[in-house]
């Protein structure tokens, strides 16, 4: 999912649709966990283990490399 985003006051907030807020197991003004890797932003609700955000990595990096492959296929 792609999101622009938003100015709020002095500030950039990224604007979550209801779905995801639901999937996270979130209500409006609840609080989320916010953790950066190289320039990589993860967004978890407040009650996430280590263990969960490591296979959360784990995904973002194999997707990474199949579509760096399927580039290199896509150029060759």
């Amino acid at each position: 999912m792609r999101k622009k985003l938003t100015r709020i006051g002095n500030s950039w907030g990224l604007v979550l649709p209801k779905e995801v807020l639901e999937l996270l197991g979130l209500a409006p003004g609840g609080e989320v966990e916010l953790h950066v890797v190289g320039n990589t932003l993860i967004v978890t609700g407040p009650e996430v283990g280590p263990e969960e955000i490591e296979a959360a990595l784990a995904y973002l990096r194999s997707k990474n490399e199949r579509e760096r492959l399927y580039q290199k296929l896509a150029d060759a």
